[in-house]
C-alpha cells in the first residue's frame, strides 16, 4: 500500500460513523466502495452494519457513474443471490426486463423514444423488501470491482488492435468511386457485380483519440452485467419456481442470443454482447462457487471513468423579431451528435448502422455491397459494435458529423474502409459464395 492510501486509510479510521456514512454514500460507483473497504477496516466494519444504505446510495445518489439500467441490472443480481427472484417466469425475463435494458431505436431520427418507467420490482426501494444479507450485498460489491476491471481490460483489447501498425483502413483514391448496382460493365458488356468490382485505395490516417468515452465504457459494462445476470439465472436454475417448459428456455439461453429481440420494438443489439462475449473466451473459464463468476481479469493500464457528457441542446439565436428581442431555437450539440451524451445508450453504436448496410444493403441504384451476407464476427475484436461516431471517424471508418449528408447513399464510401481492415480470404471467401449464390440464380433463371 502506498504511503498516500496509508495516511487516508488512517484517517479514515478515525472518524465517528455519522461523517463517515455520508461520504461513503456518496461515492460514485461500488467498484470505489470496495477499494474504500479494501483499505479500510473501519469502512468495512460499516458496511456491514449499513450494507443495503450504502450499496443503495450509491445505485441511485446523484453522484452515481452508471446510468439507471445498470443499476436496475444489478439490483436484480443482488435478488437473485437473496434468492428472492424477481422474475415469475422466463417470458417476464426476457420481454419485461433484458429488452428494455438493451432497448434501441432505429433509424435517422435524433429524437429519442420516451424512456420506458423505472422497473418497480427493481426500483430502489426492493433492497429494503427483499433484505439481502450483507455477505450478499458483499459479494456484489466484489462483482462490481471485477467488472469494472474487466470492462476496461476488455477496452484496452479492443484498442490495442486498433493501435497494432496492421490496422491500416484504405480510403478510395478516388473519392468519387462507389461499389454500385448495374451501372458498370465489363469489356463484353456484361454487368459487373459489387463484389468483381475493383478499385485502388490509399492508407488513412488513424487518429488515436485517447481513453473510451463514458457511454463506450458503459456498453461493455452493461454487456459484462447483463452476462453476469444471465450467469446467475443459470446458476440458481434449480431454485426457481417456473413452468417445466421456462426452465428449459432459460438453460438453453445464452448472452446475445437473438431470441431475446422477440417482438421487442427496441431489440438489443446483440454484437454489444457478443463482441464482449469474444473477449471473455481468450481469458478462459472461471473457477465457479455460489455465485456466479466471469474470469479474472489480466492486468492492464486502467483509467478513472469518464464522466458523462450531459449537454444534449443548446439554444441557437435564428433571427430577431421586429421589436428587436431574439428568436431562439434549440438545436443538438455536437457532443450529442458524434454520440458521446447518455441519450447514445439508447441507440445502437455507429458502427451497427454501417454493419447493416455492409451486409444486407436496401435497395439503391447507385448503392451496392461487396460483402453482402457477411457475418459481423470478423469486425468485433476492433470493438466496431462499441465506439462512438468521434472515434469511429477517427479511425477512418464512418464520415464526420459535419459532412451532413454528402456521403450518402447509405456510407457507401465507407464500405470499402470496412473491407480493407478484414483479412484477405475472409473477403475472398464471402464473394466466392455471392459469385456461387448469383451463378446459381442465372442457372435458374434460364431453366425457367
Amino acid at each position: 500500500m502506498s504511503t498516500s492510501s496509508s495516511k487516508q486509510a488512517a484517517s479514515l479510521e478515525t472518524l465517528p460513523p455519522e461523517i463517515l456514512i455520508p461520504i461513503v454514500t456518496r461515492l460514485p460507483g461500488l467498484d470505489i466502495l470496495w477499494d474504500l473497504m479494501m483499505a479500510s477496516p473501519h469502512v468495512w466494519r460499516l458496511f456491514n452494519d449499513h450494507a443495503i444504505t450504502i450499496v443503495e446510495c450509491i445505485l441511485s445518489g446523484p453522484n452515481a457513474i452508471i446510468p439507471p439500467e445498470i443499476a436496475e441490472l444489478i439490483r436484480a443480481i443482488i435478488l437473485v443471490r437473496t434468492r428472492a427472484v424477481p422474475f415469475e417466469n422466463l417470458p417476464e425475463f426476457q420481454g419485461r426486463f433484458l429488452r428494455k435494458v438493451g432497448r434501441k431505436w432505429k433509424g435517422s431520427n435524433m429524437e429519442a423514444p420516451p424512456r420506458p418507467s423505472p422497473d418497480e420490482k427493481l426500483s430502489p426501494g426492493c433492497l429494503s423488501t427483499a433484505m439481502p444479507s450483507v455477505k450478499v450485498l458483499r459479494s456484489v460489491v466484489a462483482t462490481t470491482n471485477q467488472i469494472s476491471a474487466l470492462s476496461q481490460a476488455c477496452l484496452t483489447s479492443f484498442l490495442d488492435r486498433l493501435r497494432d501498425p496492421s490496422f491500416r483502413p484504405l480510403h478510395l483514391t478516388n473519392p468519387e468511386d462507389r461499389y454500385d448496382r448495374h451501372h458498370r460493365r465489363g469489356p463484353n458488356g456484361e454487368y459487373i457485380e459489387a463484389w468483381d468490382q475493383v478499385f485502388t485505395g490509399e492508407p488513412v490516417t488513424v487518429v488515436d483519440v485517447g481513453q473510451p468515452t463514458w457511454v463506450e465504457e458503459m456498453r461493455v459494462v452493461r454487456a459484462l452485467w447483463y452476462i453476469q445476470l444471465v450467469g446467475e439465472m443459470h446458476r440458481h436454475i434449480d431454485s426457481l419456481d417456473w413452468p417445466a417448459q421456462d426452465i428449459e428456455g432459460l438453460k438453453d439461453m445464452s448472452p446475445g442470443d437473438d431470441r431475446c429481440n422477440l417482438g421487442s420494438p427496441y431489440p438489443l443489439s446483440p454484437e454489444e454482447v457478443r463482441s464482449v462475449v469474444g473477449y471473455l473466451a481468450t481469458l478462459g473459464e472461471a473457477k465457479q462457487d455460489l455465485f456466479y463468476r466471469l474470469p479474472r481479469p489480466p492486468r492492464c493500464k486502467r483509467w478513472t471513468t469518464a464522466l458523462p457528457i450531459r449537454g444534449e441542446r443548446y439554444m441557437e439565436i435564428a433571427g430577431y423579431r421586429g421589436d428587436g428581442s431574439p428568436i431562439k431555437r434549440s438545436r443538438f450539440t455536437e457532443d450529442r451528435l458524434w454520440g458521446r451524451t447518455p441519450v447514445a445508450l439508447d441507440g445502437d453504436a455507429p458502427g451497427m448502422s454501417i454493419f447493416e448496410r455492409l451486409t444486407k444493403p436496401p435497395p439503391h441504384p447507385i448503392s451496392a455491397s461487396p460483402l453482402e451476407g457477411i457475418k459481423f464476427d470478423p469486425f468485433r475484436p476492433f470493438g466496431l459494435a462499441i465506439w462512438d461516431a468521434w472515434r469511429m471517424y477517427h479511425l477512418g471508418l464512418q464520415s464526420s458529423i459535419l459532412e451532413g449528408q454528402s456521403r450518402l447513399p447509405y456510407d457507401a464510401f465507407y464500405f470499402f474502409a470496412w473491407e480493407s481492415i478484414l483479412p484477405l480470404e475472409e473477403v475472398e471467401s464471402v464473394k466466392s459464395k455471392l459469385r456461387a449464390k448469383r451463378k446459381q440464380e442465372i442457372e435458374e433463371h434460364q431453366v425457367s
